[in-house]
């Protein structure tokens, strides 16, 4: 983690405000997403979510994002910089739009303007389409997905049910 806050608006853990009193010898990094299938906990990707203030999408630079690139070559798994823009106006602060860059395997893929239900589907994708029909606890993902007991919303439930089942 830096040795300096970039945003004074970010609240930090006493790990982190201790970490940042120490030394210059040691270092480290948070990792902000590491996207897992609902059923076997295996990794899908890493990420980096990052408050997209003033649509500039600048991520980290090359020896910030090295850490990420290692982990996720190590483990054979996509990562992304996601951005993230919020309605300043509301009390919540609610997320009214996220872009993507997808930073391993190398691409100039970007995912610009997603609404919060187009990032879903994303996130949807990545369980469903990149390991779903791999996931050693299908059976299980099957049931947890008809099951849902978290009783949000499932927009697309029948599907992922669909697919699971071919």
């Amino acid at each position: 983690m830096p040795r300096y806050k970039r945003s004074q608006s970010t609240i930090d853990s006493p790990f982190s405000t201790w970490h940042r009193r120490q030394h210059d010898g040691v270092n480290m990094t948070d990792i902000d997403v590491v996207g897992i299938c609902p059923a076997c906990a295996a990794p899908l990707f890493i990420a980096d979510t990052i408050y997209n203030i003033d649509f500039r999408f600048k991520g980290k630079d090359w020896w910030h994002q090295r850490p990420y690139k290692v982990l996720a070559e190590g483990s054979d798994i996509p990562y992304y910089e996601i951005f993230y823009t919020v309605d300043e106006s509301t009390r919540l602060r609610e997320i009214i739009r996220f872009d993507i860059n997808r930073i391993r395997p190398y691409s100039d893929k970007k995912w610009r303007n997603l609404s919060p239900d187009n990032m879903l589907q994303f996130l949807e994708h990545m369980s469903l389409k990149s390991h779903g029909p791999d996931c050693t606890a299908k059976d299980y993902l099957i049931r947890k997905i008809e099951n849902n007991k978290c009783g949000n919303r499932f927009i697309r439930q029948q599907s992922y049910v669909k697919f699971l089942s071919i």
